[in-house]
């Protein structure tokens, strides 16, 4: 296999790419070059690898560089984001192995991916790149998310809903609130402030950039080829919204937020039914035919980290399915082990500390408690 590298693109090779990932079957949005001018905005160093079978392309791959923080010049990771994208398991484990060997990732000490396989393929995929040298490096094996039809028509999907969130819908749609593209800068900017604010800072998570939110506004939610955000509004104040992508037939619910504060001037309705259904409807008639809700679990557990938010995705029924994992290989282990090590020693006092909150009198009480009854 030929593997072209670089840290730019010509314009044959934009077309080449283009029209490999609108055919492939695995294709995402976040492999499209679109995304680069994001991923540049957020100070990320570009990385274009494409794989050559008899000169036609079987392979590409769109990674960001991520330098050591310990040792200087050599670079800690390089990231495909649900890439590379590839339709044979095969072909994509040799592309990734020849990718390795390329002079330009000489000093890139581990590869990180994360293609876009479901289901079956997902598993079968998962067994080869174990067998070739591959780790899991997410906290589960697999990616749990849910996959809803689109080929049922609006009525039908609508109808699809629990009956909970049909009388939510209906409570909106009689409502004064309205559901509406994001078309704004300053709209996109209130979006992520609330983001920000509601659900990232409360999950730990990391803050989504001024930079990224600009970047993204010019040249991804403006574009419903690619992306799209729906805000609900009453009386031009903001209630929630929902960020979706969208490659090829099959579109992406990647963030949404709800603004409990605002919503007491509704009477506290619930928008979310109705954005998800308006999110929905747009992908339909965009041509997608399934709609991942980007993470879902059917739990019951309440007590369970992640239960609200599968608790309100169960709503919109969808099916749930296992998604390929993130892999990791290594090609320098002691520069990869110095880079890892704070991970390491964070996790490890997690560790301790889960096992001390074992010990604590309350917690030895109730399992005592347990083993009577």
């Amino acid at each position: 296999m030929k593997i072209d590298c670089s840290d730019t693109l010509t314009d044959e090779q934009k077309a080449e790419w283009c029209v490999f990932l609108a055919q492939s079957q695995h294709q995402h949005p976040r492999q499209d070059l679109r995304f680069v001018d994001v991923m540049r905005a957020m100070g990320e160093e570009v990385l274009f690898v494409m794989g050559r079978q008899n000169g036609a392309v079987c392979a590409v791959g769109l990674f960001s560089l991520h330098p050591s923080r310990f040792l200087p010049g050599r670079i800690a990771l390089a990231t495909a984001l649900s890439g590379p994208v590839c339709d044979d398991e095969d072909t994509l484990v040799d592309f990734v192995q020849n990718m390795a060997a390329h002079p330009q990732f000489a000093k890139v000490d581990a590869i990180c991916i994360t293609p876009y396989w479901l289901g079956e393929q997902a598993e079968s995929l998962t067994g080869r790149l174990t067998a070739a040298g591959f780790r899991v490096t997410d906290p589960k094996p697999y990616r749990d998310t849910g996959v809803i039809d689109l080929t049922m028509s609006e009525e039908e999907l609508q109808a699809s809903f629990s009956r909970s969130a049909r009388r939510k819908v209906r409570l909106v749609e009689k409502s004064e609130i309205e559901i509406r593209r994001i078309d704004t800068l300053a709209d996109t900017e209130t979006f992520f402030e609330r983001l920000n604010r509601l659900v990232i800072a409360r999950h730990n998570l990391t803050p989504v950039p001024h930079s990224e939110q600009q970047a993204g506004f010019h040249h991804i939610f403006s574009d419903p080829s690619i992306g799209i955000i729906f805000g609900a509004y009453h009386e031009e104040n903001f209630l929630g919204g929902l960020l979706l992508y969208r490659s090829g037939k099959t579109a992406h619910a990647r963030r949404y937020v709800a603004d409990p504060g605002a919503a007491k001037a509704v009477g506290n309705l619930r928008v979310a039914p109705a954005l998800w259904l308006q999110g929905l409807f747009w992908a339909r008639r965009e041509g997608c035919t399934q709609f991942d809700v980007e993470g879902y679990f059917p739990v019951d557990d309440k007590s369970h980290p992640n239960f609200n938010v599968y608790e309100y995705k169960r709503e919109f029924k969808p099916d749930h399915i296992q998604r390929v994992a993130e892999h990791t290989l290594v090609l320098n282990r002691t520069s990869h082990s110095i880079n890892t090590m704070p991970r390491r020693g964070k996790n490890a006092v997690k560790s301790i500390l889960a096992r001390l909150k074992q010990l604590n009198p309350k917690h030895l009480k109730r399992r005592t408690a347990l083993k009577a009854d």
